[in-house]
């Protein structure tokens, strides 16, 4: 497995007040003609992200248009779980409608943020959403911290949601360092979720710390596929994309060193990768990815060759 970058593909620059920087945590749709619709998130001066979107020609990263000038799904109002900041995080079509599942930020006292996953609906194919008033997922018996970033499929009648999940904060230096790794919760109608839930991808080793924003794609009845950011290892600090194999989607074989991407030598993407979104389009597989500064630099495009 070899992935082929096809270079960087968007990143604000104050546009207006509120895509000052940044493209955070890409997802894809297809909407015809070769074209995908990418949502975003960008940052206002305050470090608050709000999604937004554009429509890229997926043979040519170059080719990008109509990019929203307002968001697409605003932040919450003071004292809901996304008042500090929303991102998106994976999007469904299920009759006729359009699930954007989010990450919604709110600030705590002592930590340094708290996160939890929402839910925008579309029913216009996915120009304008309405949001949940509250999130579909959030801390609780098995999730003690925060339940966020959630990638969901539906199969058999069954919603799957792989997600991650904080265990706990601990003191480093002045602030707090988070630990959380992958989960996996089901679903009848994917709005509400059954409370148990199984780990998936845990930590390595003493290291690392963190492993985020799971992708995962059901190859065939007996093949999932998961690509994912982890963080860190003994000789790097810094996120990078991680890959496992399973074959029921609860017990899964990581192969990190299978993943065929890494940092590049220089520019967006040379100090880590992270936020891998996967997906196939005629007969090619492509992922939109992350960079320097956890998406302040934007998202890029990549193949994988020989798919």
């Amino acid at each position: 497995m070899q992935w082929k970058k096809m270079g960087k593909v968007f990143c604000a620059s104050e546009q207006n007040e509120w895509m000052m920087s940044g493209g955070r945590a890409p997802v894809p749709m297809f909407i015809g003609n070769d074209m995908h619709r990418i949502y975003f998130a960008s940052y206002d001066e305050k470090g608050r992200g709000r999604i937004f979107s554009l429509e890229l020609n997926i043979d040519n990263p170059k080719e990008i248009s109509n990019i929203s000038q307002n968001p697409v799904v605003d932040i919450g109002n003071v004292g809901f779980y996304d008042d500090n900041g929303i991102i998106p995080s994976d999007i469904v079509d299920f009759e006729g409608k359009l699930y954007l599942y989010t990450i919604g930020f709110s600030l705590k006292n002592k930590v340094i943020f708290d996160a939890a996953t929402g839910l925008a609906i579309s029913d216009d194919n996915g120009r304008k959403f309405t949001k949940l008033a509250g999130p579909v997922l959030d801390r609780g018996v098995d999730d003690p911290c925060f339940a966020a970033s959630p990638t969901v499929i539906k199969e058999n009648g069954l919603w799957r949601m792989w997600y991650v999940s904080c265990d706990k904060w601990e003191p480093e230096g002045d602030s707090y360092k988070h630990f959380y790794n992958i989960k996996h919760k089901t679903s009848k109608d994917g709005i509400y979720w059954d409370n148990d839930s199984s780990i998936c991808i845990d930590y390595e080793d003493e290291y690392e710390y963190a492993i985020s924003r799971p992708t995962v794609i059901r190859e065939n009845s007996n093949l999932y596929k998961m690509w994912y950011s982890y963080r860190a290892s003994k000789n790097i600090k810094t996120y990078r994309i991680g890959y496992a194999e399973s074959s029921n989607g609860l017990n899964w074989t990581r192969k990190d060193d299978e993943v065929g991407i890494d940092v590049s030598n220089e520019g967006w993407d040379s100090e880590m990768i992270c936020y891998p979104y996967v997906f196939d389009y005629k007969g090619k597989r492509y992922m939109l990815y992350n960079g320097n500064g956890y998406g302040k630099t934007g998202f890029g495009l990549a193949v994988l060759e020989g798919k």
